[in-house]
């Protein structure tokens, strides 16, 4: 299949496990197509009989007749199986490729996402496999069958009459000149399209997660006219690819409804003048309706083969995207480490951007508490991003128990660390649904242990189903802090060895602050925990804080030791917090004072 397309070569190679199916479409469709070409034959024998005044007898007109009844049955059991093997190939051939892409999308590095938008991704997983599906299901083993069709006629054509035979095939020049001009622009206008298609399914997925912004900040009128403006360069682009369509569909239509008129009118001359039977010419012209459908079909089918491969090409665009991030050869493979963590001369920076971490050097001792402060874009993000490999470092190592960490399988890594975010992510679906995303087959009493040691068991219980109870996408129908709890009870569930907490505690109000800390408190014993803080009044009992200054280490030490720096940055910190701590309480005590 070398002269093949190579996007095309590469899409039928999902088509191999399922070659019988197909073959057999193919073998059907033949029949299907080619069992009719038995009328007009047919048709010629009782036309010529009844001009010549010597009709078929009674009995061989019935026999006729009732064996074209029984060709046309056996014409609709083809047809059935057909359709059925076509369709089974088809529909199993999406499934394989919908489901590999999504392996890939699950292979992909976290920077490939961070560069991308969700809904986007989204549109290609399922919008443009579903359009890539038409070629299998129609143009693929159509093409085959209309194929041997236009032999088929042809041969029958010049049996027949050779003269009119050439007189109905001159059209065909002129039928390949209009495909391969029309083809190319209606790729390009597919294309054009679909990006844009897959743009605007992007913003809207961001619009629709943020509804509360977007109404909050009274921007409904801005988004709107955005979403007119792309929708309609998409439609745009929509009719062009209209306009190309139909000019491919009109002007084959054109020569071949024009060239029967032509086989007509000379067959008639060719019937005056004795040199065809009355017979021969409807034959031939039911010949010619049989040749021509072919021909629009194979445009239709063209114009669907310019869309699907404009499909293919964007879906095999992202399996062509290779993960950043993956396993050595001999990747090692560790069931439980001990947690002692060490950042050996580890800089890093996303792409070409300017350095974020610089020659960084730390060691964590297992079950030992860290925490990370400094200034917005200091680097302490990125740190810890690096330790379960979201992104490889440039220079420099990170060690597990002295273990490169390049040097371990990365489920296995991954399997070691448990991340608490301030923004807690939940799934649409149930809190047991939730909970199994750390522990799969979690029993009853580990969900509600894990659950208990995350003071989650109370709200949960009273919830209408418990832990049946469906949250809604993203867990937006419970509370900040309800969500935050079934995140700590997930890492419970984990079990994991090292912890990474970014900010879990900040968004929250007093009294949720004050029952997840006591939560983190028992989470974190006998772990190695890396806490990302800016309040720092939540890390002051960290058995080690580490000041992160323009991606490097300025200062590090317990609480007491820093506070005694003067003038050091975590002092600045400090004074900087508690002086807006005080200004905040003044104004709400002005406030409650009536002031």
């Amino acid at each position: 299949m070398s002269w093949i397309d190579p996007t095309l070569r590469r899409f039928l190679s999902y088509a191999r496990p399922y070659r019988a199916w197909i073959t057999g479409a193919a073998i059907c469709g033949l029949l299907k197509f080619n069992i009719p070409l038995v009328f007009p034959l047919a048709l010629k024998a009782i036309v010529d009989n009844l001009v010549s005044g010597k009709p078929l007898p009674f009995g061989s007109l019935h026999l006729l007749m009732l064996s074209l009844v029984a060709i046309y049955v056996a014409w609709a059991i083809v047809a059935y199986f057909r359709s059925m093997l076509a369709d089974k190939a088809s529909k199993r051939m999406i499934f394989d490729l919908r489901y590999d892409f999504y392996l890939h999308l699950q292979r992909l590095s976290l920077g490939f996402y961070e560069t991308r938008q969700v809904g986007a991704i989204a549109s290609r997983l399922m919008g443009d496999i579903t359009t890539a599906q038409n070629f299998v299901g129609a143009a693929f083993i159509n093409t085959i069958m209309d194929l041997s069709t236009l032999v088929l006629i042809s041969a029958i054509l010049f049996w027949e009459n050779w003269q009119l035979a050439l007189l109905s095939l001159s059209i065909l020049p002129v039928y390949v000149f209009i495909n391969r001009r029309y083809q190319t622009r209606i790729k390009e206008s597919s294309k054009r399209a679909h990006d844009k298609l897959e743009e605007i399914a992007g913003n809207v997925h961001e619009q629709l997660s943020a509804m509360h912004v977007m109404q909050v900040n009274t921007r409904e009128k801005t988004e709107e006219k955005r979403f007119f403006e792309e929708t309609r360069e998409h439609l745009d682009h929509m009719l062009d690819h209209v306009h190309s369509n139909a000019m491919a569909i009109s002007l084959v239509g054109a020569i071949t409804h024009a060239a029967p008129v032509l086989v007509i009118w000379f067959g008639a001359w060719q019937v005056m003048n004795n040199e065809l039977t009355a017979g021969g010419l409807v034959a031939f012209y039911a010949y010619i309706g049989m040749l021509y459908s072919p021909l629009t079909r194979l445009t239709d089918l063209n114009i669907m083969l310019a869309n699907s491969r404009s499909a293919m090409e964007r879906i095999f665009e992202v399996f062509d995207t290779t993960p950043e991030i993956t396993d050595k050869p001999n990747a090692m493979h560790v069931e439980r480490c001990r947690g002692e963590v060490v950042f050996s001369h580890v800089s890093f920076c996303y792409g070409d951007e300017r350095v974020i971490l610089d020659d960084v050097s730390l060691r964590i001792p297992a079950g030992k508490t860290v925490a990370f402060v400094g200034r917005s874009g200091a680097g302490k993000s990125s740190l810890v991003k690096l330790l379960p490999r979201f992104y490889d470092v440039q220079r420099g190592r990170i060690m597990i128990d002295g273990i490169d960490i390049r040097d371990l399988q990365l489920k296995s890594l991954r399997n070691q660390i448990a991340l608490v975010l301030q923004d807690a992510i939940l799934f649409s679906g149930t809190i047991r649904d939730n909970l199994c995303y750390a522990k799969r087959n979690a029993t009853d009493i580990e969900l509600t242990e894990a659950a208990r040691a995350a003071d989650a068991v109370a709200f949960i219980e009273q919830l209408p189903q418990g832990f049946d109870t469906v949250i809604g996408e993203r867990g937006l129908t419970l509370s900040g802090g309800q969500r935050q709890r079934l995140a700590l009870a997930r890492a419970f569930l984990r079990d994991a060895p090292i912890l990474i907490l970014d900010e879990a505690t900040s968004a929250l109000d007093s009294e949720s602050e004050n029952a997840i800390r006591r939560a983190l408190q028992r989470l974190m014993r006998n772990r190695t925990t890396l806490v990302i803080a800016h309040r720092l009044s939540t890390i002051q009992s960290a058995d080690q804080i580490v000041v992160f200054d323009n991606g490097r280490i300025v200062q590090q030490g317990r609480h007491e030791e820093l506070m005694l720096d003067s003038d050091g940055l975590y002092r600045r910190l400090h004074d900087e917090q508690y002086d807006a701590l005080c200004a905040h309480k003044a104004v709400a005590v002005g406030f409650h004072c009536g002031i």
